[in-house]
């Protein structure tokens, strides 16, 4: 069972995205304008790497409707964000939670195509 060198690039640029994403925001959460900034240069290089329309529906659906759950979620005293800035979540919020998207629904594809790849019965799933 050998990956695909297209395979395995594209799964490594998508778990080094996302860890650069997470890294990020471990390290920056305190400074919310220096975080919107690195997030917004992550995004601007993710959407330049994966722009189709599937892609940009991610990132759009899951920026959107992630960020007003999590505002009503404030809100309602769910829980909160030890650096709000707007609505009770933090200004960078919509870019990293729209960037996750992305970076998962790639992902995602990737997974599907390598299992579709390997499996014996093209199409199916691996059985856990």
């Amino acid at each position: 069972m050998k990956l695909s060198k297209q395979s395995r690039n594209e799964l490594v640029m998508e778990l080094a995205a996302f860890s650069l994403l997470v890294a990020c925001v471990v390290s920056l959460w305190r400074n919310n304008l220096l975080l919107l900034l690195v997030m917004l240069v992550e995004c601007s290089i993710v959407l330049r790497l994966w722009h189709d329309r599937l892609d940009l529906s991610f990132f759009l659906i899951i920026a959107v409707l992630g960020s007003l759950a999590e505002a009503v979620f404030v809100r309602f005293g769910v829980w909160r964000y030890a650096n709000p800035t707007f609505l009770g979540v933090p200004v960078w919020f919509p870019l990293a939670f729209g960037t996750t998207g992305l970076i998962g629904g790639r992902l995602a594809r990737t997974l599907a195509a390598i299992w579709e790849a390997i499996s014996p019965s093209a199409g199916s799933w691996p059985s856990f």
